[in-house]
């Protein structure tokens, strides 16, 4: 299998952050938030990966990747885990949509629909949740940071995410089933931590990002009483900003671009930076 051109940064030994986003819900906002917040660390010279692991490939789109599974001679991460090629292997450029030309500092491993095969594909492995540990350190030392875009539920492939990351984020929105997400994900991590401390596994959210909230009651008293409870619950690992609705971060999914790229002055481009500012991804 024939790789996009890339060449891998170098293996520095530079500290590689790898920053899990997930929901125990699907819709939460994890890959416009992965795109948007990958592309504005890009844009501030670091170098980041963004690994897509959710058969709808959402991702993928945005990073310049329509359909990965129609491309023979594109790698995907269904592939790293059929043994057709290495994590190194299938990291691809990340691209502007329109114009093809690859977005500097950003890369990513694309997405297949096959990934919904992941559990059974995985069945017979021995510690079978390790499967994302034991392949990320191909790409440690050569990024700033990994971003793993988890699918919304907490099947094999998130609990690979959990495991494998440095950091969990908890993506989610001001709605009552994303908020009731997070409370099935803080479960299971307290589930896998019990098994997986001795790795040094996180026992608990490391940050949460509210997206798509109402900007007044008029909105929806109902979202607004939902993200004060979501900031109660949560206190300080809830960043700053919210980001509120856009219009540009649906046209940006459809233009298949980071709202970052895509209207970088919009309010939720510049909301997406500031995040990733507080993360301390860039400065």
């Amino acid at each position: 299998m024939t790789n996009a051109p890339l060449a891998l940064p170098e293996d520095t030994g530079r500290k590689t952050r790898v920053l899990t986003l997930t929901n125990g819900s699907a819709g939460s906002g994890k890959s416009t938030f992965a795109a948007a917040v990958a592309h504005a660390a890009a844009t501030h010279k670091k170098k980041v990966c963004v690994i897509g692991m959710d058969r709808q490939r959402d991702v993928s789109r945005l990073l310049g990747y329509d359909d990965p599974d129609g491309d023979e001679e594109l790698p995907t991460l269904f592939d790293v885990v059929d043994g057709v090629c290495s994590l190194a292997e299938a990291v691809v450029p990340a691209r502007h949509s329109r114009t093809g030309e690859p977005i500097a500092g950003l890369s990513l491993v694309l997405e297949s629909s096959k990934l919904d095969r992941l559990d059974f594909k995985l069945a017979e492995q021995t510690a079978r949740e390790l499967w994302l540990f034991k392949l990320l350190p191909e790409l440690r030392g050569r990024f700033d940071a990994i971003l793993l875009d988890c699918p919304g539920d907490l099947k094999i492939g998130t609990v690979g995410a959990i495991i494998a990351g440095d950091e969990i984020v908890g993506c989610t929105k001001s709605q009552e089933k994303e908020a009731r997400g997070l409370t099935e994900l803080e479960s299971k991590i307290a589930e896998l931590h019990a098994d997986y401390q001795f790795m040094g596994m996180r026992n608990a959210l490391d940050w949460v990002v509210i997206g798509e909230g109402v900007t007044s009651d008029s909105q929806g008293k109902v979202y607004r009483d939902i993200e004060k409870q979501i900031r109660e619950a949560y206190g300080t690992l809830v960043v700053d900003p919210t980001v509120r609705n856009d219009v540009k971060v649906p046209e940006a999914y459809s233009a298949s671009l980071p709202v970052t790229l895509y209207s970088p002055k919009s309010d939720a481009a510049v909301a997406y930076t500031r995040i990733g500012r507080q993360m301390k991804l860039y400065r």
